[in-house]
């Protein structure tokens, strides 16, 4: 794929907010929200094969997926777990820390973290690999050579909870959707946003993470990251978060080589304080302000 459009981050701070940044971008913090995702499909197909029903006598209907809310059951705390996750699900909740500690929770009082594929009846487990079939590619991330898939193997998967994510995750920075992850491209849920709409939206990129990843520590308070990301740079928003969150000032430079298009911008603790287009003029790139006169740089500054 051609269509890449290469980011460069000069991030300036105080070492601790640094080193944080750094474990960031290398992705060695824990995905808590991959969690929460993990742990909702697995709740969702325990819905889907009457392992776990809504407690309430008439529970509705959940359009997106009328067969989740089919028949009722007793009012058991893992039912009663699995209908509050319910709403969850209805709402399409943002995963803000918050919601993924109640998920956390319902997850583990709905039971279904100690359930093991061999107990589930026969009839429950097509009912399970139907699904996994469908929603195999986006859940799991890959495309499988084959139409048959093993359905036990996914089950455990989806209990394993990951202690790393990828670089530069830019869902860490601002949360997704429940519903959106678990509708991936969207062959699941009815009338549900996909995520690569939400992710084009909300990150600005089809895919939130960086590519072809790499960062230099320049000094005890600098760090200077150079990634990838797929035809468009990252929304102004996620820098913005990131300097904010991290408590630093980001200078974020990005090249379009295809469309030949540059830009720039600074946030600083969250604020936007500098922007504008870089521009290429003989060996000398301008970084062009509204509010100054243009600044040259040299041309190996670009973001490359």
């Amino acid at each position: 794929m051609s269509n890449w459009c290469n980011n460069r981050l000069i991030i300036t701070g105080q070492s601790v907010f640094v080193d944080e940044v750094q474990k960031w971008v290398n992705g060695h913090v824990v995905p808590d929200y991959r969690h929460a995702i993990l742990q909702s499909c697995r709740l969702f197909l325990a819905g889907c094969a009457g392992i776990l029903k809504p407690a309430t006598v008439k529970p509705g209907i959940y359009v997106p997926y009328p067969g989740l809310l089919a028949h009722p059951g007793v009012a058991s705390p893992q039912n009663l777990a699995f209908e509050q996750w319910i709403g969850l699900l209805k709402a399409d909740v943002s995963l803000t820390t918050e919601n993924i500690r109640l998920i956390e929770r319902l997850y583990r009082q709905s039971g279904i973290d100690a359930v093991k594929w061999e107990n589930i009846p026969a009839m429950a487990q097509a009912r399970i690999a139907d699904v996994l079939t469908r929603q195999y590619a986006d859940w799991f991330g890959i495309v499988g050579v084959s139409p048959v898939i093993d359905a036990g193997n996914c089950w455990e998967r989806l209990g394993m909870m990951p202690e790393y994510t990828a670089p530069c995750d830019m869902l860490m920075l601002i949360p997704t959707r429940l519903a959106t992850e678990l509708n991936g491209s969207g062959d699941l849920l009815r009338d549900v946003p996909t995520t690569p709409g939400l992710y084009g939206r909300q990150y600005g990129v089809e895919w939130p993470c960086g590519h072809n990843v790499g960062c230099v520590r320049d000094g005890i308070n600098t760090l200077t990251v150079h990634f990838d990301s797929p035809w468009y740079p990252p929304e102004g928003e996620v820098i913005g978060v990131l300097s904010e969150q991290f408590s630093c000032q980001v200078e974020h430079a990005w090249f379009m080589p295809d469309a030949e298009r540059s830009g720039y911008d600074c946030y600083d603790r969250g604020e936007h304080v500098d922007g504008g287009r870089i521009e290429p003029e003989d060996e000398v790139v301008y970084l062009t302000y509204a509010d100054k006169d243009s600044v040259p740089l040299s041309s190996n500054a670009t973001a490359s």
